[in-house]
């Protein structure tokens, strides 16, 4: 079957989630703030795990030195042609990333760590290449949502094929979250912890949102 990471790049070869500026953050209202794309003019930004380069762009835009970085051949190829010479794109893992230590001010992940069967090093890794006093933000799949609740009554127990892609069935690993879990892996570090995208009904997202997103800075 393979491992998590290959499982991951034969599925966003096949499937890259290539889609406009207007259709993510009208998909995902909530993430231009959680993701803190204004915040960080100035900085060194590294996204681990930056897709097709839609975040990536944004904190280029709000005037930080950004780069991405990501193990999916389509998605880098993809990301480049997106942000031009805005930012930098390198293939990495986000396991062993190809950085020195101590470059970054922030360290920004959407969606990738739920999909590590070995998620201890990816955070072993962000906390080595950021800076004295730098924060991350990484942004999970919860545990405790209304969106794995509708997929199981949807699809039973094999409801995780249908996560990533309707019309996909590319098998992907997934790892669900609980606050709990997310402080014990980047312990010692101390999270601010919020949920967030529960649609239609925003107003339930604290308790029921379908990402958890874990704010810190390095220990």
């Amino acid at each position: 079957m393979g491992s998590a990471a290959d499982l991951a790049i034969r599925h966003w070869n096949t499937t890259p989630l290539y889609i406009s500026e207007q259709e993510r953050y009208g998909m995902y209202p909530w993430l231009p703030e959680a993701a803190e794309f204004s915040g960080h003019r100035g900085e060194q930004v590294l996204e681990i795990g930056c897709g097709t380069g839609c975040d990536l762009l944004q904190f280029a835009k709000h005037g930080a030195r950004a780069t991405g970085v990501d193990i999916t051949p389509t998605h880098l190829e993809l990301a480049r042609q997106r942000v031009g010479n805005l930012a930098t794109v390198v293939e990495g893992d986000g396991r062993s990333l190809p950085f020195p230590d101590a470059s970054f001010d922030y360290v920004y992940s959407h969606g990738v760590l739920h999909h590590s069967d070995e998620p201890n090093k990816i955070v072993e890794e962000i906390f080595r290449v950021l800076r004295p006093h730098g924060t991350f933000n990484v942004q999970v799949y919860a545990l405790v949502s209304y969106f794995r609740l509708w997929k199981t009554l949807q699809h039973g127990r094999d409801w995780k094929l249908w996560v990533e892609d309707d019309n996909i069935r590319d098998k992907v690993h997934i790892d669900l979250y609980t606050g709990r879990s997310l402080r014990g892996l980047f312990a010692p570090a101390r999270l601010q912890i919020t949920k967030h995208h529960c649609k239609p009904w925003g107003v339930l997202a604290p308790w029921f949102g379908w990402f958890l997103v874990a704010k810190g800075q390095r220990p």
